[in-house]
């Protein structure tokens, strides 16, 4: 069994315009949360009603970050947002490293999807910046890295 800890993930985007490490705004309590948009296969039935597997080849998604209003990661956000609406070229690899396990996950061809829509309150807020990215590429670790017991 691992042992592990928020503090030992590592999360950074590596834009052409101003790389970034995300870590630093992940609003407390929170989690990096990855939504596929297709599963590996789709079923299809046959004239006879067998079931036969077809392989996606989309291997797409999405990547949530839910990050502090007032951390300076979310002002570089929306930094990017402009200078994306200007260029269009802010689209690059987000890499999660976990030392817990040694396990490094890349998203090839980042990018922001959409801005969050504001809000102002009596209270600090915590805004969801959602990633898009091509596909997902994952090392895995050694397997022993981190044991405890």
């Amino acid at each position: 069994m691992r042992q592990y800890s928020i503090e030992k993930v590592e999360i950074s985007w590596m834009n052409p315009v101003d790389p970034i490490d995300l870590k630093e705004g992940i609003a407390s309590g929170t989690s990096v949360q990855e939504a596929k948009v297709a599963a590996r296969y789709s079923r299809k039935s046959t004239g006879t009603g067998k079931v036969v597997r077809v392989r996606n080849p989309d291997r797409s998604g999405a990547l949530t970050i839910t990050v502090d209003q007032e951390s300076k990661t979310h002002q570089r956000l929306w930094d990017l947002v402009l200078a994306d609406d200007l260029a269009g070229n802010v689209v690059g690899p987000i890499v999660m490293n976990d030392l817990s396990s040694g396990e490094v996950f890349t998203y090839v061809n980042a990018y922001i999807e959409d801005e969050p829509d504001e809000q102002r309150g009596t209270e600090s807020a915590t805004y969801n910046w959602v990633f898009g990215y091509e596909r997902k590429v994952k090392l895995t670790g050694s397997g022993d890295d981190n044991v405890v017991g």
